[in-house]
């Protein structure tokens, strides 16, 4: 194990996560959020340049000192770190010096990093080793690292888990689920993961290896997007439904890029988790939010139409048909397939997760029957005019505000694509994806607004709607290509515009 965790291919890539993890929230850090502080400013002066003459007069009323304020705002959120005051939790395994030498030389306090190792005996060694190295105060805990978390009254800027095993292995995808649901990673943070894939040559991993396939083959399917399906992935590529692709042919393209299709699974699990499921989960669980949203809502709400376009749709319904229409009967994978849905449940109970995630995706949509809404909600859905309130590269429509009001009180961490990095290697035999991360929770857009009950007069405001509408302009272009179910079509200028590009993900990068 210990030469395993030298090899040099490791080390390399463990060097270059840590380092990138640290200048990402220190050196870069007003630029690695999902909107940079001068987004507001930079979305008003290409309008006033490069804009329709509408443009130009709509985008003239968002004043400079309303900008100023957002600023303001956004600084008061992203306060500036320095190294020094990053704090760092991780995995020990038996070496728990390797990673803090590199974390310490690159200027993170021994006393701001916590290691946690569950196994008695890699737990002795880890504290014998660390005890015999030049960090013999460093803070290392016996037990798993979920159970620390939520005790602990403080959260991590950089949370890195080396697993070593699968993510669908026991108890990986719920530590993850756990970080986001009792909030541990900070409103500015970085996971890095590292998950394995079970060397094919091996016989007894035969049949393993194949239900992850079948696994990541069958969650990607209703994706509206994808990434490529060889190469290790990268980019964006209409869904297969798109390219008149049927799941059986799916799963044969999987197949013969397992690799690739295990990759971006990884990662597609590690983007949905935060930024849906959980804040998903979060609604439906809340009977004080369920009131305060809608009336009278449980699955007899739902209308035969949308019924039928889970079905028929999948590309539109991609988390409730991925949660529900898998192929491939057999007993070994419904097992596994149980188990993962067990591990995203917050409850921990696979049939909830279903439950939960449908009845939101219900309330979020267009679709919604009319009754539904509370009574707030419905006032302000009757007299909301899209029309009226400009255009510019998409409508405002109100489903729109529903994902404000929902992100506000639920907290959501969105991912942001152009700082997240990924690499593959090999540690013996086996080869390992890492995964590192960037998340935001945006606080400096959702708590712009006030709350539901005086949100209909805030929204009016044409300076606080403008500089939530640019705000909101950096969200769906990191999420245009990867996950559409919060702020779908909120783009105020072109998705191929410089700088306000809809951001896409590089392949990952092989490491020998």
């Amino acid at each position: 194990m210990t030469k395993a965790y030298k090899e040099a291919s490791k080390q390399q890539v463990r060097n270059e996560a840590l380092k990138f993890a640290i200048l990402t929230l220190t050196k870069n850090r007003y630029r690695s959020t999902i909107a940079r502080k001068t987004y507001v400013r930079d979305i008003k002066k290409y309008l006033q340049t490069q804009g329709t003459n509408y443009d130009k007069e709509i985008s003239s009323l968002l004043l400079e000192s309303e900008i100023d304020k957002w600023e303001a705002f956004y600084e008061s959120i992203i306060k500036k770190k320095k190294a020094s005051e990053l704090r760092v939790a991780y995995l020990s395994g038996p070496n728990p010096e390797n990673d803090i030498e590199i974390l310490v030389n690159n200027g993170i306090m021994p006393e701001n990093i916590w290691a946690f190792e569950s196994d008695n005996k890699t737990y002795t060694n880890a504290v014998i080793s660390a005890l015999d190295s030049q960090f013999p105060f460093v803070k290392i805990y016996k037990g798993r690292i979920e159970n620390y978390l939520k005790l602990l009254p403080f959260k991590f800027d950089i949370i890195y888990l080396d697993f070593c095993s699968t993510i669908a292995s026991e108890k990986t995808i719920s530590v993850i689920r756990d970080i986001f649901q009792f909030q541990k990673l900070d409103t500015l943070g970085i996971l890095i993961t590292n998950f394995s894939l079970p060397n094919k040559s091996n016989e007894e991993n035969k049949d393993y290896r194949e239900n992850l396939n079948l696994l990541s083959a069958n969650y990607l399917y209703p994706k509206s997007f994808t990434e490529h399906y060889t190469g290790l992935g990268g980019g964006y590529r209409e869904s297969a439904e798109c390219h008149s692709i049927y799941q059986k042919e799916f799963l044969q393209i999987a197949k013969r890029n397992e690799r690739t299709f295990y990759s971006q699974f990884i990662t597609r699990i590690l983007y949905d988790l935060p930024s849906v499921l959980i804040p998903y989960q979060r609604l439906a669980s809340n009977e004080s939010l369920i009131n305060l949203f809608f009336k009278n809502f449980n699955k007899s709400s739902f209308d035969r139409d949308y019924q039928e376009d889970i079905m028929c749709f999948p590309n539109e319904n991609s988390l409730v048909w991925g949660l529900s229409n898998f192929l491939i009967q057999k007993q070994s994978f419904d097992s596994l397939f149980t188990r993962f849905k067990t591990q995203l449940s917050i409850d921990s109970n696979a049939q909830k997760l279903f439950e939960k995630i449908e009845l939101v995706c219900y309330f979020i949509t267009e679709q919604l029957k009319d009754g539904l809404h509370s009574d707030k909600l419905e006032k302000i859905n009757k007299s909301w005019k899209a029309f009226d309130k400009y255009v510019f590269c998409d409508v405002f429509l109100f489903h729109q505000l529903k994902d404000i009001l929902i992100g506000q009180l639920t907290s959501p961490y969105f991912y942001n694509v152009d700082w997240t990095k990924r690499w593959t290697y090999k540690a013996k035999e086996t080869e390992m994806f890492m995964d590192l991360i960037t998340y935001d929770e945006c606080r400096y857009i959702f708590d712009w607004m006030p709350t539901l009950d005086m949100f209909e007069e805030g929204v009016e405001d044409w300076n606080r709607q403008l500089s939530l509408r640019f705000a909101m302009d950096s969200i769906t272009k990191q999420r245009r290509w990867y996950n559409e179910e919060f702020f779908n079509g909120t783009a105020v200028v072109d998705q191929g515009t410089k700088t306000f590009e809809a951001k896409e993900l590089k392949k990952r990068k092989v490491v020998k």
